[in-house]
């Protein structure tokens, strides 16, 4: 048995230490991104979903761009049961996420920019992460993971655009929530 188990280790050896080679011909790659609130769950449609941007930082070439929609989450998943290494989180039927089909033709460092919520633009966030695409190599279920922190804040009382008075005593009421 030693011995049927030897060349095949040997080879396997040999193949691990071949340098891989890319064509010329571009390789679709298909990338998950998925923005979500730090603590809290996937930015989805109903907060206007969140802008999703990928470029290259070798040639600054914009690879894709496109909004990210659809919903929240499974609450239950995202924030109630403890977590197993592994298990998906965010990446549940109907949780909103931008994909995309990239074309690339060798490995490539790419820069994901996403800011949201669309909706509130006085809560808006950004947030940038950057990583090495490998042609044909997809990036699919949780996807890549950018979190982005912040509340959103609506100002009930008083109405933004009336005058304060100096000296007087304001109550004020807002609404405040995750993004």
């Amino acid at each position: 048995m030693k011995f049927v188990l030897f060349p095949l280790l040997v080879a396997g050896m040999f193949f691990s230490m071949v340098p891989f080679s890319f064509s010329a011909d571009k390789i679709p790659t298909k990338v998950i991104v998925r923005v979500v609130s730090k603590d809290a769950k996937v930015i989805g449609s109903g907060v206007g979903g969140a802008l999703v941007r990928i470029k290259n930082l070798e040639t600054e070439e914009i690879l894709a761009e496109g909004k990210q929609e659809g919903g929240a989450g499974d609450t239950d998943r995202v924030m109630v049961r403890p977590r197993r290494r592994g298990e998906a989180i965010y990446g549940t039927p109907g949780a909103a996420l931008f994909q995309a089909e990239l074309l690339l033709s060798k490995p490539s460092q790419i820069e994901i920019y996403a800011e949201a919520p669309l909706g509130y633009p006085q809560a808006l966030q950004k947030e940038t992460k950057s990583l090495m695409l490998i042609p044909g190599k997809h990036i699919l279920g949780e996807g890549v993971l950018i979190e982005l922190q912040g509340l959103i804040v609506n100002i009930l009382e008083p109405v933004p655009a009336m005058g304060l008075n100096g000296g007087k005593i304001v109550t004020v009421k807002a609404e405040v929530r995750m993004l």
